[in-house]
C-alpha cells in the first residue's frame, strides 16, 4: 500500500471521528441537523466540503480493503463481504456528493424550493444508503478487528448496522424525516457517536500497525503457525502429507 495513501486515509479516519462527534454534539444543541446547501450559505465552503468528503472517503476505503485482504487468509466470506460493502459505500458516497454537488449550484442560482424538493428526497435516501453499507462494511472487518486489534473494537462494530436498521424503522413506522438529512433522533446522535469511537480507535490501530499496511505481506506467512515460527506451517504439513 503507497504510504501517502495510507497516511492519507489515516488522516481522514482521525478527521471521520472527530467530525462526527461534532455532528452528534451540534445535533445535541441545535436539535436539528445542518445541511450547508439547503437553507445555509451555499459558496466556496459547501464546495470545499463536498472535496474534502469526497477525498476522505477514497482514502478511508483503501485502509478498509487493505484490512479486507489482510483477513483474507483467515475468512475469504468476511473478505468478500467486506470488498463488497466497501465498493458500495463509495459508490453512494459519489452519487451523494454528486447530489450535494447539484444542490449546492441550484441554491447559489437561487432556484425555487419546490425544484429543490425531488433532489432533497433523493439527497435522504442516499445518506440511509451510505449508512446503511458503511455499516455492513465494519461489520464485515470485524475479523481483522478481533485478530488485530481488541475484543472491544471487535464488539462495537455490532452496533452501527442495528442503529441504522432503527432509523430506518422509525422512517417508516413513526415520522418521515424532513429532508435532506434523517430526523435528529436518539438513534442518529447515537450512531454519530458510535462512527467517532470507531473511526478514532481505526485511525489510532492504523498508527501502531502501520507495518501491516506499509510493507509486503507474504500469505504463506499468515498461514504459518504463530506460536513457533520456526517451525512448520500448513503449507510444510501439505508437502509432507502430499
Amino acid at each position: 500500500m503507497p504510504k501517502f495513501l495510507f497516511y492519507t486515509g489515516t488522516a481522514f479516519c482521525l478527521f471521520l471521528a472527530l467530525s462526527s462527534a461534532a455532528v452528534a454534539l451540534r445535533d445535541l444543541e441545535n436539535g436539528t441537523p445542518v445541511f450547508v446547501a439547503v437553507g445555509g450559505v451555499a459558496g466556496a465552503r459547501a464546495a470545499w466540503a463536498v472535496i474534502v468528503a469526497l477525498l476522505a472517503g477514497i482514502s478511508a476505503a483503501a485502509i478498509f480493503l487493505r484490512m479486507a485482504a489482510l483477513v483474507a487468509a483467515r475468512n475469504l466470506f468476511a473478505a468478500f463481504v467486506s470488498v463488497f460493502a466497501v465498493a458500495a459505500s463509495v459508490g453512494s458516497l459519489v452519487w451523494l456528493l454528486m447530489l450535494q454537488t447539484r444542490l449546492v449550484v441550484l441554491a447559489h442560482d437561487g432556484t425555487a424550493a419546490a425544484i429543490l424538493r425531488p433532489l432533497q428526497e433523493m439527497h435522504l435516501a442516499g445518506c440511509l444508503m451510505l449508512a446503511f453499507f458503511l455499516s455492513l462494511s465494519l461489520l464485515g472487518l470485524r475479523p481483522y478487528f478481533r485478530i488485530q486489534a481488541s475484543r472491544f473494537l471487535s464488539a462495537l462494530v455490532f452496533f452501527p448496522l442495528p442503529l441504522v436498521m432503527l432509523i430506518v424503522v422509525q422512517e417508516l413506522f413513526v415520522a418521515a424525516s424532513s429532508a435532506p438529512l434523517p430526523a435528529n433522533t436518539p438513534a442518529l446522535v447515537v450512531f454519530y457517536a458510535v462512527l467517532s469511537v470507531l473511526f478514532f480507535a481505526i485511525a489510532v490501530h492504523c498508527v501502531r500497525h502501520r507495518y501491516l499496511f506499509l510493507e509486503m505481506t507474504n500469505l504463506r506467512e499468515l498461514l504459518d503457525r504463530r506460536i513457533n515460527p520456526t517451525g512448520p506451517g500448513i503449507g510444510d504439513a501439505l508437502s509432507f502429507r502430499a
